[in-house]
């Protein structure tokens, strides 16, 4: 074949899109450098809905990106393989104590003692002074904002009794929110073996902790801490790079490598992204950026199903109303492609008609979501109004109805 003609020919763009089918067209006889120019032009044209199927390529033992309202991962790599998550082990040790909190088996103006094992804690720590007693919320600050292994340690003892019994309670949290790739030998992130999470664990405890405890959460955006005349910075520093990140949590160890979970909200939006062995601390940081950007840039997210009054209505038989009301227990929440949400469409499954009675709540169907034939979710139909059985009489006509309406269908 001569050098530097297309190896197009005119069977290759069958089945393209009109676009595709134009730049194939000229790029016959075009030089292999001229090619390359139109293809760039080509990619920078494509719609977002085309462009999000370019995923991205991060440098990193695992990675994941999840949308926090669905659940919906859009990008991943080995996201549900487990590995040592250094320092971001402290968000599991947060949601405990934030359970605690909000239950009340402890208070943020509890006195914690600090024990010589927590004095001595290796690597990161907020420098608190041996057999002193420091406020609950202020060591909890400490393990959100500069990752103190000491203020980790001294809150594990006093809610757990020891390390290691909290590490199991760690594991029993784990376990409810199914987290199905974690395991805890302590409270810190300091190597242990057997001391493991996976990139998807970790987006969904993070999203755990958006969800369940707002009030606390606004911790992790704060850039940072004091304690004994020493200013500690938050090693997130994504905080200081783009106004939309808040949070999440930084961690290094030589066998974990350099990890980061972070998350942004933009016009409603929360992603979150979690980076597991880069290579560098700037290069966990352009991976998580880059992956957030990714779901802002190419996907729209979108509440179905959050009309009033119902869904639909269904033919009620043997009832003191001839209608019922159905509609989902709950919005449904989905991820798609940009400019793809007017294209979603809604199946309503469920009998053509009820008997009579029919409670509030009650399962009646299911509603499937789906965008070009494929379910992005199904959710469970409920009745919404209660429909008690009427008086004999309509019970009998309507019997009678019934069996009519059965034996011509069948």
């Amino acid at each position: 074949m001569p050098r530097g003609k297309s190896v197009c020919s005119s069977n290759d763009i069958r089945g393209k899109s009109p676009r595709l089918k134009r730049a194939l067209v000229l790029s016959k006889g075009l030089s292999k450098n001229a090619m390359l120019v139109l293809l760039i032009s080509l990619m920078a044209t494509l719609s977002p809905s085309v462009s999000a199927q370019i995923k991205p390529v991060i440098d990193a033992n695992a990675w994941v990106l999840m949308e926090i309202n669905s659940g919906s991962v859009v990008a991943s790599q080995n996201a549900e393989v487990a590995l040592p998550p250094a320092s971001i082990t402290k968000l599991m040790m947060n949601y405990v104590i934030f359970d605690r909190l909000q239950s009340g088996d402890v208070k943020a103006s509890d006195q914690v003692p600090i024990s010589e094992y927590a004095w001595r804690a290796e690597g990161s720590r907020m420098f608190a002074d041996v057999n002193t007693r420091i406020e609950l919320g202020h060591l909890l600050k400490s393990t959100i904002i500069q990752s103190g292994n000491d203020a980790s340690i001294a809150l594990a003892e006093f809610t757990g009794g020891s390390e290691f019994a909290f590490a199991q309670l760690m594991n029993q949290e784990a376990k409810k929110m199914g987290l199905n790739q974690s395991n805890f030998v302590n409270s810190t992130g300091l190597p242990a073996e057997g001391h493991l999470m996976s990139a998807l664990d970790i987006a969904k405890l993070a999203g755990a902790i958006i969800k369940d405890y707002p009030e606390f959460y606004t911790w992790y955006s704060e850039k940072e801490y004091s304690h004994n005349d020493i200013t500690q910075y938050n090693r997130n520093k994504l905080l200081w790079k783009d106004n939309s990140v808040d949070g999440l949590k930084t961690g290094f160890t030589e066998a974990a490598g350099y990890c980061l979970v972070g998350t942004a909200i933009r016009d409603k939006q929360r992603w979150i992204a979690v980076v597991l062995g880069a290579k560098s601390v700037k290069s966990r940081e352009a991976a998580v950026l880059e992956l957030l950007n990714y779901g802002f840039n190419y996907y729209d997210t979108s509440e179905q199903l959050n009309q009033q009054g119902g869904l639909t209505s269904v033919k009620v038989y043997g009832g003191e109303v001839d209608q019922v009301l159905l509609q989902v227990k709950a919005p449904a929440n989905v991820v798609v492609a940009k400019g793809r949400k007017a294209d979603i469409k809604v199946i309503l499954h469920h009998s053509p008609y009820f008997e009579a009675p029919i409670e509030v709540g009650q399962p009646m169907g299911l509603a499937q979501l789906t965008l070009d034939g494929k379910t992005l979710v199904e959710v469970p139909l409920v009745a919404i109004s209660e429909i008690k059985s009427a008086g004999w009489w309509k019970r009998l006509v309507d019997s009678i109805k019934l069996r009519a309406k059965q034996f011509w269908e069948d």
